[in-house]
């Protein structure tokens, strides 16, 4: 092996060594820079990102403004840098959670203990062992504090730790060197004077400087910038905050309270910031939250300050912990969240968050409701839906109604009425609306004549089946004998599981489907939706993700079209380039990337964004989109395709609807004010403009009443394996050509083979 290796191409063995090119060889050398630099920042960007959790963000340049602002006291940034490098050093050495300390949470108690000891040693004439040692103290004790709660308090008390830790370790300083922290609080700061400005204005900044201990107009701004960079909604949050809490320190000090309300104002902002934009989606409601929040921290304020005077203790952040555990216990209560949205996952800001809800309530709106295939294969109608006039009313009010009709709308054909086999709906097949366990069978009520009803067995025969995936589903009014299913069994969504018939409080033959809240007879009904279904219109068929159909709706199942889905299903991951060609003349060029995630999930990205397509159980739909970068390809294409249904049918189409960007001048702002005023969609049909083969899809997108910047048509070719062929999008005064002129596949990751 080693003379092969030792072999040159002269000595006859053939083998010729491959030699990188200068490029690869300088690419391969920043990546190590890269690599060694990122070793070396690792323990900054956990400082940053620190201190920005102070704030509940997560975003390292905010942490990164918020540590430069401590520069304005170099005593503090000194103390919070060694305190965060140590426990950072020490919370790796005992293999504590990775995440705990890239993600700030285990560490902003530390920085938080830090500052209080740089302010509590200000004026004291302990040797500088001494001073570090005490920082080294509370370092370690701060770390293991949050380290516990981080665990027990989210496990145990089901909220979060927040900053208990510096807390308790605030405190006890306070406890143990009480004259130390009265002659810091009496020294200046060195800090540049407060300019002129009004008292509120003052009072607002100077609480925002508090925080980091630096009780200063200018170390406020600094705050504000470095806020600013990361949410304007949390700052219009925090403002909101503030002003519920001054509300009600004036009214105490009407009433003849005295105390320090305007210094305790810290308290109120953050206390408005993480109810009205961290812990709840931004909306009004929030915004009404965070007001609340501020006036109820001003009440606590008041009494931590009348219970703990002279101790210290006052000066705490208790009262913002205890207004945050008890708003968020008592939103818990609630029977239904309303407008009130609890924040579930990680956004980058509040703004984000705000503008994924409203995005998810108009693409998804029954998202949270239970979601059913139609019972039957057949084309039916709704003859009854919720809240009805009939029996859908009070605790059944959710339940759908289903019969055969004719073109005419008859159930029967003229001069039948009285024969029950001559209507259509009888006898016909009910199948399962999903997967799951059948709990219940009644199977022995007689059918009913035609117009009359059996109010004493009110469901008639009837099953009830627990869903795999959730949800408690009832389909009554079978026929007597008709249910071919035993408790117990498990079925498969679309199995067999009867005929229907006329039995119970039916007059005529009809499919009863709802969901309910347990698995009793009777028990009240819940929301509900069905899902991957055709209702056709007149003319017009039109296919739907997730739907509620209304009275007289024509409704059927579709099914998969499986040379639809060979096509959505087989994109290999790669490299596009596209030669880009403008009506006005003008010709680019544009890459598309394609990668995989473990998921399954497909990742594009083109131009600094991108987006994520899933491929769910009836359709791919994009779920996750930045297109914040330069690529037209992208964000045309997310137009085009937000959602591309696996089943077909001629002349089929559907809808979607896309978030609208805001302008860039002035967006800042706008991003502020849209969780209040709404965010702008835009409403998207699309169809085949062609019968789907197994070599290519090719829709047709419009834009209904789209602004000028926005195409009016976007025509698009799939094909397996390369993806994205050609794309053509068509505005008012130009027409611009994707054609894809190369592909190049790779690895899953993305990575070159």
């Amino acid at each position: 092996m080693m003379d092969l290796l030792e072999a040159t191409p002269e000595s006859g063995t053939g083998f010729q060594p491959v030699r990188p090119s200068a490029f690869e060889a300088f690419t391969t050398f920043v990546k190590r820079q890269v690599k060694n630099l990122s070793h070396f920042l690792s323990p900054l960007l956990d400082t940053s990102r620190a201190a920005s959790s102070i704030f509940l963000c997560g975003s390292w340049k905010t942490g990164a403004l918020l540590c430069a602002s401590l520069l304005l006291v170099p005593r503090y940034f000194l103390f919070a840098m060694s305190a965060t490098l140590l426990g950072g050093f020490l919370a790796k050495i005992m293999h504590l959670p990775t995440a705990m300390r890239k993600d700030g949470t285990l560490l902003y108690n530390v920085l938080l203990s830090a500052l209080a000891v740089a302010w509590i040693t200000r004026n004291t004439t302990l040797p500088p062992a001494a001073i570090y040692g005490m920082l080294g103290i509370a370092t370690v004790y701060s770390l293991l504090l949050s380290a516990a709660l981080w665990h027990w308090f989210p496990l145990k008390a089901g909220l979060p730790p927040l900053s208990v830790a510096f807390v308790v370790v605030f405190g006890t300083l306070l406890t143990f060197f009480p004259l130390a922290a009265a002659a810091s609080a009496a020294l200046p700061y060195a800090l540049p004077a407060d300019p002129a400005l009004p008292f509120v204005v003052n009072a607002f900044l100077r609480s925002l400087g508090t925080i980091l201990f630096m009780p200063n107009v200018w170390a406020g701004v600094a705050v504000l910038v470095a806020l600013l960079v990361w949410s304007r909604v949390a700052i219009v949050n925090a403002i909101a905050g503030y002003a519920g809490g001054i509300l009600v320190v004036k009214m105490l000090e009407a009433c003849g309270l005295q105390w320090f309300g305007w210094f305790a104002g810290h308290n109120y902002l953050l206390a408005g910031m993480a109810l009205g934009a961290v812990y709840f989606v931004p909306s009004w409601s929030s915004l009404a939250l965070a007001f609340g929040g501020g006036a109820v921290a001003a009440l606590n304020v008041a009494a931590v300050q009348h219970f703990l005077r002279g101790s210290g203790w006052e000066y705490l952040p208790l009262p913002y912990l205890l207004t945050i555990w008890s708003f968020l216990c008592a939103m818990r209560l609630r029977e239904k969240s309303g407008s009130l949205l609890p924040t579930v996952g990680t956004f980058e800001n509040p703004e984000a968050a705000a503008a994924s809800i409203a995005l998810a309530n108009a693409r998804f709106p029954h998202r949270h409701d239970t979601h059913v295939l139609l019972p039957t294969s057949r084309e039916v109608t709704v003859t009854q839906g919720f809240d009805d006039k009939l029996s859908h009313r009070g605790d059944w009010k959710h339940a759908l109604d289903f019969e055969v009709l004719d073109a005419a709308g008859n159930a029967c054909p003229p001069g039948c009425d009285d024969d029950l086999s001559r209507y259509y709906t009888q006898g016909l097949e009910v199948r399962a609306p999903g997967s799951g366990e059948v709990l219940r069978v009644i199977d022995n009520v007689p059918d009913n004549a035609p117009g009359g009803c059996n109010f004493a067995q009110n469901w008639g025969n009837h099953l009830i089946l627990r869903l795999d995936h959730g949800g408690i589903v009832k389909l009554a009014h079978f026929t007597k004998n008709g249910i071919h299913v035993k408790p117990g069994q498990h079925v498969i969504a679309s199995d067999l599981l009867g005929y229907c018939g006329n039995t119970g409080r039916s007059p005529v033959p009809h499919i009863h489907l709802h969901t309910q809240t347990t698995t009793d007879t009777g028990a009240p009904t819940t929301p509900f939706c069905l899902t991957n279904i055709f209702s056709r219109n007149d003319d017009t068929l039109r296919w739907h993700f997730a739907s509620v159909p209304k009275v007289g709706a024509r409704i059927a199942s579709a099914t998969i079209s499986t040379t639809v889905l060979g096509t959505l299903a087989h994109f290999a991951p790669g490299i596009a380039s596209f030669r880009v060609s403008c009506s006005e003349g003008q010709t680019t060029q544009e890459r598309l990337t394609t990668r995989l995630s473990e998921t399954g999930q497909y990742l594009w990205s083109s131009g600094g964004g991108r987006f994520t397509g899933v491929l769910g159980l009836h359709a791919l739909q994009i779920t996750e989109s930045r297109l914040e970068g330069a690529s037209e390809l992208l964000r045309l294409l997310s137009f085009a395709m937000p959602t591309v249904p696996f089943a077909y049918q001629s002349g089929m189409i559907w809808e979607d609807c896309v978030a609208l960007p805001a302008k860039q001048h002035g967006r800042a702002w706008a991003d502020a004010l849209r969780p209040y005023l709404g965010h702008k969609m835009q409403r998207v049909v699309v169809r085949h403009a062609l019968h789907p083969t197994h070599h290519r899809l090719q829709l047709t997108a419009s834009l209904p009443g789209a602004p000028a910047h926005l195409p009016r048509e976007i025509e698009l070719t799939l094909e397996p394996i390369r993806g994205l062929t050609h794309l053509v999008a068509r505005f008012e005064t130009r027409t611009l050509t994707f054609t894809q002129t190369e592909f190049e596949a790779t690895l899953p990751g993305g990575e070159r083979a």
